[in-house]
């Protein structure tokens, strides 16, 4: 039963191929007219027609699957432009952030080399509080007289220093 519908499939198959043939021969056109790379793609879409069960050719579904895959191609193309422009603005941004970071680091090395240890800095401390501390003790020291007057002694300098 199977062999049966094999042979009538094969029997429709080649008659569809006579078929073809004499519509190519009433057209002028002839197999060995085609070059290597045409008979080539004539195999895979008889391969392929032989595949899905297609036994004629409509020209709308050709034409759509052509606009298909023109359009297809126009959208990966802009994808592919919109990628482009999107990683060179990356990579701007990139060399930006590099040039940033390169003066961010030198900023730090700088500060790094002008900080001051913290044992040093309480050392400058503490002998600043020593310091005023020992100021401090000898201005309590100090006795000044109730009738000394500042002004006066300020006067005697500047006049003493108009004379020279």
């Amino acid at each position: 039963m199977e062999n049966l519908k094999l042979q009538e499939e094969i029997k429709a198959l080649k008659d569809l191929g006579q078929h073809y043939e004499s519509l190519l021969k009433i057209a002028g056109v002839e197999l060995r007219d085609f070059s290597n790379e045409d008979l080539s793609l004539l195999s895979k879409s008889a391969q392929l027609y032989a595949d899905l069960g297609v036994h004629e050719l409509e020209l709308n579904y050709l034409s759509d699957l052509y606009y298909g895959l023109k359009r297809d191609r126009i959208e990966n193309n802009l994808i592919i432009a919109q990628k482009q422009t999107d990683l060179q603005r990356i990579k701007t941004l990139i060399d930006e952030t590099s040039k940033d970071v390169a003066v961010l680091e030198r900023f730090k090395s700088t500060a790094e080399k002008q900080l001051i240890p913290d044992g040093v800095v309480e050392l400058h401390r503490s002998n600043q509080l020593a310091t005023t501390q020992a100021l401090l003790d000898r201005q309590k020291a100090l006795e000044i007289p109730k009738d000394f007057n500042i002004e006066s002694i300020m006067k005697k300098v500047h006049s003493l220093e108009r004379k020279k």
